[in-house]
C-alpha cells in the first residue's frame, strides 16, 4: 500500500511537525494549526488532549523551563498543564504581535509576558520579539498612559495596564533599542514617566507600608493627608491562569520602574564641566581647595555612574548566573507576595552578597518650594518640571545576625523606621569583624558578623532561606570612601532588609559630624534584576507621611567589585 499522510504513524508525524516547528523557532507553531484542520484524524493525532507529549516539546523547544521548575511542584509542571501553558502564552503574544491596544484580555497578557520576562533565559525573550513588544509597548506609551489623567486632576493612573506597560518598558530596554531614540522621541517618553517617578505622594516605591518592618496580616488602612490618601490605594494584584491554575499575580509598584526608564535616558545628556574647575584632585589640593569636584570627578561620573540595563552582560557575578535567577526576588515579590510574619531570613526576596561591594550613580533632586506645591495641590503640574542629577557612590557591606546569637528587636517601634529600622536609643560600634548593637539601657545585645564561607560566596546563586545555615536578619553599613567623599560630600550609612519583601531602608548621616549642612536621609528602595538599587529619599527632620520633599536615585554595581 503507497504511503499516505493518513497512514502515517501519528510518531512520525509528531517528528515530523517538531522538526519543522524548529525551522521557525519564533512565534506560535503555523503548521501546526494547518495540520490541526486538516482532517480528524490528524486533529486526534496532534490535540492536546490525545498528545499532551506533543506540547511538553513544545514548551521545552519555545520556552524556558528552568525558573518554573525552581519554584513550581511536579504536580504543576504536569504535561497537560505545559500544553495549557503554550496555549495561554502565544495567545498573550498574538494580542501584542496583532497591536491590539484595546484588547478586553490585554491585563492578563501584560501580566503573562511579565512573568514570561522573569523567567526568561533566553527562549521566552525570542518569542516576545517576535511579537514586537517595544513597538507596541510605545505604542501604548503613547496612545493610553494618561488614559483617565483628566478626571485625576491630570495625574496618570496606577492601574493594572499602567503598572505592568512601564515595568515591561523597562525589563525590555536593550541598548539596540535604547540608542537609536531620537531626542525628541527620548524626551516624550522622559516626559511621561515624570509624574510617576518624582510624585512619591502619590506613586509610593513599595509593596506595603514602608515604615512597617514586620506587616500584619491586615495592613493598616490608608490615612487621609492634604490632598489624596498615604499610603496610596494601588492596584494590588491580578489573577492568571499559571501553569494549569488560577493564580495571584502581585503588582509592582510602578514608581521604580518609572524611576529607572527615566534615569537611562536622561544619563544620555553628560554633565556639563564647568572650565574653572581644578583638573584633578591633586591640582584641587595645590590651589588650597578641599571640598568640591574636578574635572576628573565629573568625567568619571559620566562615564561610570549609569543605570545598567535589565539584559544586558556587564562581566559581573550575575553574569555567571542564569538570566532567571537575577529575576528571582522580583518574581518572589510578585508570585508569593510579601511575606507577613517572623523574622526569617529574607526566603527568596533577596540574593545574598547582591549589595556587598562599591555602587555608584546618582539622584535627582527636586526643587523644594516646587516639591512643596506639587504636594499641597490636586492638580498635575503642567508642564511638569524637570531637575538635574548629582553623584552618589557607596561602599556597602552585609552582616548576618547567626545562631546562636539572637537578631535585633523586631517590633515596630514608633519612628524606627527613620532610624533604618534599628531600635530607637540603640547605640552600635562597628569593626572588621562585625557590628555590636547594644540596646537602649542594655536591654540588648546583637551581634552582626560577615557573611560566612558556606553563606553565598560559594552559591551566589542560592536564594533558598538563609536560616538553613542560622541565619537570621541582615544589617547593611556603607560609606563614601575617597575621592569621592571629598568630591560630593563624604556620608555613612546603616539599615536593614526588610524581610516581608527585600525593601532596602538605610539612614544616611555625614562622615563628618561639623558638616551638619550635608543632613541626614531616609534612602529606601529594592534591588530590581539584581542590577540596580533604585528608590528615593528624604531628609528625617521631619516625621510626616507623605515627605514634604523626596528625591529618586539609582545606584548599580561597580563590576570590579563584584
Amino acid at each position: 500500500m503507497p504511503a499516505s499522510f493518513i497512514t502515517t504513524p501519528p510518531e512520525l508525524l509528531e517528528e515530523i511537525l517538531l522538526s519543522t516547528i524548529r525551522d521557525a523557532p519564533r512565534g506560535p507553531p503555523a503548521v501546526l494549526r494547518s495540520l490541526l484542520l486538516t482532517c480528524r484524524m490528524s486533529h486526534e493525532a496532534l490535540s492536546s488532549e490525545t498528545n499532551p507529549h506533543l506540547y511538553l516539546m513544545l514548551f521545552l523547544d519555545k520556552f524556558d523551563i528552568a525558573s518554573p521548575r525552581r519554584h513550581l511542584s511536579q504536580e504543576r509542571l504536569t504535561l497537560q498543564n505545559m500544553g495549557q501553558e503554550v496555549r495561554r502564552r502565544y495567545a498573550a503574544l498574538q494580542i501584542v504581535q496583532r497591536r491590539d491596544l484595546w484588547h478586553p484580555d490585554l491585563v492578563e497578557a501584560f501580566a503573562t509576558i511579565y512573568v514570561m520576562l522573569l523567567e526568561d533565559d533566553g527562549r521566552n525573550w525570542e518569542q516576545i520579539l517576535w511579537a514586537d513588544l517595544p513597538t507596541f509597548l510605545q505604542m501604548f506609551m503613547r496612545e493610553r498612559l494618561l488614559e483617565g489623567a483628566v478626571g485625576n486632576h491630570g495625574w496618570p493612573l496606577e492601574n493594572e495596564l499602567n503598572t505592568l506597560a512601564i515595568a515591561l518598558f523597562w525589563l525590555m530596554r536593550s541598548s539596540d533599542r535604547l540608542n537609536p531614540e531620537t531626542e525628541e522621541f527620548r524626551r516624550k517618553n522622559m516626559d511621561l514617566l515624570l509624574p510617576f517617578a518624582f510624585a512619591g505622594f502619590r506613586y509610593p516605591c513599595f509593596t506595603h507600608p514602608e515604615n512597617l518592618f514586620l506587616p500584619p496580616e491586615n495592613a493598616p488602612k490608608a490615612t487621609v493627608l492634604r490632598h489624596g490618601i498615604y499610603p496610596t490605594d494601588r492596584p494590588s494584584k491580578v489573577v492568571l491562569q499559571y501553569f494549569g491554575e488560577p493564580t495571584t499575580l502581585h503588582l509592582p509598584p510602578v514608581a521604580p520602574f518609572a524611576i529607572l526608564n527615566y534615569f537611562v535616558r536622561l544619563e544620555k545628556l553628560a554633565l556639563k564641566i564647568p572650565p574653572e574647575l581644578p583638573a584633578n584632585r591633586q591640582d584641587a589640593i595645590a590651589m588650597g581647595i578641599l571640598w568640591g569636584p574636578t574635572k576628573e570627578d565629573i568625567e568619571h561620573f559620566n562615564a561610570h555612574c549609569t543605570t545598567r540595563l535589565a539584559c544586558a552582560i556587564y562581566g559581573d557575578r550575575l553574569d555567571a548566573l542564569l538570566k532567571s535567577r537575577r529575576h528571582d526576588p522580583d518574581r518572589h515579590r510578585s508570585l508569593f507576595g510579601s511575606h507577613c510574619g517572623s523574622l526569617s531570613s529574607l526566603p527568596g526576596y533577596y540574593i545574598p552578597g547582591t549589595i556587598s561591594g562599591r555602587w555608584q550613580g546618582s539622584f535627582i533632586a527636586p526643587c523644594q518650594e516646587v516639591y512643596r506645591s506639587m504636594l499641597s495641590s490636586q492638580e498635575a503640574p503642567s508642564p511638569f518640571p524637570t531637575f538635574g542629577r548629582f553623584p552618589l557612590y557607596v561602599q556597602f557591606r552585609e552582616l548576618y545576625c547567626y545562631s546562636p546569637s539572637l537578631p535585633l528587636p523586631d517590633n515596630d517601634e514608633e519612628n524606627s523606621f527613620f532610624n533604618g529600622f534599628l531600635p530607637i536609643g540603640c547605640h552600635w560600634h562597628e569593626s572588621e569583624s562585625g557590628i555590636e548593637f547594644i540596646g537602649k539601657n542594655a536591654s540588648f545585645k546583637a551581634y552582626y558578623t560577615p557573611p560566612r564561607s558556606n553563606h553565598h560566596f560559594r552559591d551566589f546563586g542560592n536564594t533558598n532561606d538563609a536560616s538553613s545555615i542560622g541565619a537570621f536578619d541582615v544589617i547593611i553599613s556603607g560609606v563614601t570612601e575617597e575621592p569621592y567623599a571629598a568630591a560630593w560630600g563624604g556620608y555613612k550609612y546603616i539599615g536593614r532588609i526588610r524581610p516581608s519583601d527585600g525593601l532596602v531602608v538605610l539612614l544616611r548621616e555625614p562622615l563628618d559630624s561639623e558638616r551638619v549642612e550635608l543632613g541626614r536621609a531616609l534612602f529606601r528602595g529594592y534591588i530590581i534584576s539584581s542590577r540596580n538599587f533604585v528608590g528615593r529619599w528624604r531628609h528625617v527632620s521631619s516625621g510626616e507621611q507623605p515627605a514634604e520633599w523626596e528625591s529618586i536615585f539609582t545606584l548599580c554595581k561597580e563590576v570590579a567589585s563584584s
